[in-house]
């Protein structure tokens, strides 16, 4: 019976010091570049903690994107206002990072940026 009360407070000590690593989703960071000719370049930096990273989505309200480049294995797909870009094989992997980029006519505009998994939404949407 004490080898069992023991077992179980261990497996509960372990999984409350997993959680806060379980728990923290990606995160992306945002910074603004030159511009040309009125077109900014917006990199967004996406870093995964915990699971694989296979899908990004941005909405930019101000619909001031004109251009997007997606990195190696990676497709995108924009809208002027909406961006997404997917991964089948290159996902970013916890503790990675990758770089997005947007070229962009207002390159102070907020960004609303989710992710996903292979199937899912994943952590939470950071606003930059």
């Amino acid at each position: 019976m004490k080898r069992s009360l023991w077992t179980l407070t261990l497996t509960a000590l372990v999984a409350l010091i997993a959680l806060p690593v379980l728990a923290a989703g990606p995160n992306a960071t945002k910074s603004v570049g030159g511009s040309e000719d009125g077109i900014s370049v917006v990199e967004i930096r996406v870093t995964a903690s915990g699971q694989a990273v296979y899908g990004i989505n941005i909405k930019d309200a101000s619909g001031s994107i004109k251009d997007i480049v997606a990195p190696e294995g990676w497709v995108g797909i924009s809208s002027g206002s909406d961006v997404i870009f997917r991964t089948g094989e290159k996902p970013i992997r916890s503790g990675s990072s990758l770089i997005f980029r947007l070229h962009t006519t207002n390159g102070g505009a907020s960004l609303s940026v989710s992710f996903r998994d292979k199937d899912n939404p994943i952590g939470s949407a950071a606003t930059l």
